[in-house]
């Protein structure tokens, strides 16, 4: 049932034209973190909860070669996906729910999330599956703006209607450090952009107002890296 309430959540969110507001909203510190991931030729790379796609193929384009694949729970999104997609770059999209990858053990030097772990109805069950589907010494970045420390975001669950996961900064190193992941490191990301100009504020159902936005914007995104053992 969780997996079908978020699939019919994302199906609504594609309608509504979410996912290109993800773009806009997030597009900054993707970018950045995308920047420090390291992404050499030639890498295989998973974005996990790629939503209509745009952090897929910005991750495909990282570097020559690359080839990233998209996964999300949502039909409509991965059909939002398809539809935006360019042959130019090697980036391809498929349904799938995180717990369940439907993919070959170890192909992946390269593991992405950015927004989407923390709806996973069972987290260890997720992060089993993602070691699985990494090669030894792979990387996972996960990129998150709820957790506990940034306050402005605990109403999300509520306004959303679905179940998300909200643990501190220490607790999601603690989680990956027991699912067997080492390396494992996080620090705060803040949008270059700034908060730009009160007159130009758009209310959303996640920052419904100039306080709410301003105070996520400065507790910044939560970066967590860490590195599958050899």
């Amino acid at each position: 049932m969780p997996h079908a309430l978020l699939a019919r959540t994302f199906d609504r969110w594609a309608a509504d034209g979410r996912g290109a507001e993800m773009e806009s909203e997030h597009g900054d510190v993707a970018r950045q973190v995308i920047a420090g991931m390291g992404i050499r030729a030639g890498d295989q790379i998973l974005d996990l909860g790629c939503g209509n796609g745009w952090a897929t193929r910005l991750l495909a384009k990282a570097a020559a070669g690359t080839q990233a694949l998209g996964v999300d729970i949502s039909p409509a999104m991965i059909a939002e996906a398809e539809r935006l997609h360019s042959n130019t770059i090697r980036a391809r999209y498929a349904v799938s729910a995180f717990e369940k990858l439907e993919l070959p053990d170890a192909r992946f030097q390269r593991v992405f999330s950015l927004e989407a772990l923390y709806y996973a109805p069972d987290l260890p069950a997720a992060l089993a599956e993602i070691r699985r589907v990494m090669r030894p010494g792979a990387t996972l970045d996960i990129v998150i703006e709820y957790y506990v420390e940034n306050e402005g975001t605990a109403f999300w669950p509520e306004k959303t209607g679905v179940p998300m996961v909200r643990l501190t900064e220490s607790a999601w190193r603690e989680e990956l450090e027991r699912s067997g992941f080492a390396e494992v490191a996080s620090k705060r990301v803040i949008d270059s952009r700034g908060l730009g100009d009160p007159a130009h504020f758009r209310p959303s159902a996640c920052y419904p107002d100039w306080r709410t936005w301003s105070d996520v914007h400065s507790a910044g995104f939560l970066w967590l890296h860490a590195v599958l053992p050899r």
